[in-house]
């Protein structure tokens, strides 16, 4: 399996097709599995796409019991591109990964060609906050055991959708759970989340073409963030999914794909 030595982590990455390079960066408690193979190879019919297993996730081994930031964690992306040689890449973060990736545009602004941010925030007070729901299932999704599948699903996505499509949706959590996050490292990504002093004052200084992505009914991360964003990024341009939810990459995916791929390609 691809490692990169970062030193602080040995990160584990994939690399699907050739062309102009597109980096994914998932979320709390995700892996480079989650973004699916279907969505990945249709990334890759027209690009190189790289994906990898953050901090802790995984296959990324983790040197120490410390705790990281997320910026720490936006400059294991720029030390993936220089072990791959990669000086300019796209960059897609969902979630998590889409709060790492406000900080690799901000922090190495010329690693970035294009920027998409997917049902994430720009953290700090000025963020609208989960659901009271929401936010007791993050902390008790801890692990992500077998025995918390339910739980894990009413996070991503609407009951409605959950209940048209159970024996789908509990197939994929299986094969998702193929390599599980020890729940110490995934506490860990969760205290980078809530240390994060957040973008909102810097989010004007972020000129590089973007598109915002979010679910109108996202539970843990609500649509009003990713609005926010788009007010805050001079150069954005934000797409909605009508009733999808924190998954909205998998409960939409022909849409998202469709519309990243258009603004990737313009």
């Amino acid at each position: 399996m691809p490692r990169a030595d970062l030193g602080a982590v040995e990160l584990y990455y994939e690399v699907h097709g050739e062309g102009q390079p597109l980096i994914l960066i998932m979320g709390l408690g995700g892996n480079a599995d989650w973004w699916g193979d279907g969505f990945v190879r249709r990334l890759a019919a027209k690009r190189q796409v790289i994906a990898f297993d953050n901090r802790g996730a995984a296959r990324t081994a983790l040197r120490g019991d410390e705790h990281f930031t997320l910026a720490e964690m936006a400059g294991d992306v720029v030390g993936l591109m220089r072990h791959l040689d990669i000086a300019v890449a796209d960059v897609f973060g969902v979630s998590m990964g889409g709060m790492i990736a406000q900080e690799v545009a901000l922090n190495y602004p010329g690693h970035v060609r294009k920027l998409i941010l997917g049902c994430t925030t720009c953290g700090g007070k000025e963020q609208t906050p989960p659901t009271a729901e929401a936010a007791s299932m993050l902390v008790e999704q801890a692990g992500a055991a077998q025995g918390q599948m339910q739980n894990h699903l009413r996070l991503l996505f609407p009951d409605a959708f959950i209940a048209a499509n159970l024996p789908l949706l509990e197939n994929s959590f299986r094969a998702l759970m193929r390599h599980p996050m020890p729940r110490d490292n995934y506490l860990r990504q969760l205290h980078a989340i809530k240390t994060w002093p957040g973008t909102y004052s810097r989010l004007p200084s972020i000129t590089h073409e973007t598109l915002v992505l979010h679910g109108t009914d996202d539970i843990l991360i609500p649509v009003e963030n990713g609005r926010t964003l788009h007010r805050r990024l001079p150069n954005s341009t934000l797409c909605e999914y009508s009733g999808a939810g924190h998954g909205f990459t998998l409960q939409a995916a022909s849409d998202v794909l469709r519309d990243v791929e258009s603004f990737l390609d313009a």
